[in-house]
């Protein structure tokens, strides 16, 4: 977390978001769902570019 605050001091948006407490309360896999939802949508969008 102390990573994660020192990164964001250079993003206001960021900064507050990780600052407010709906941060704190998220899951530990949040951010490990986000990505493999990002993986998954990428790896589906190239099976259908060669359609």
């Amino acid at each position: 977390m102390k990573e994660a605050a020192e990164t964001a001091s250079r993003f206001p948006r960021l900064r507050t978001r990780i600052e407010s407490a709906e941060y704190a309360e998220a899951p530990d896999d949040t951010f490990d769902f986000g990505l493999r939802s990002l993986l998954d949508g990428l790896e589906a969008r190239l099976r259908g570019a060669g359609d």
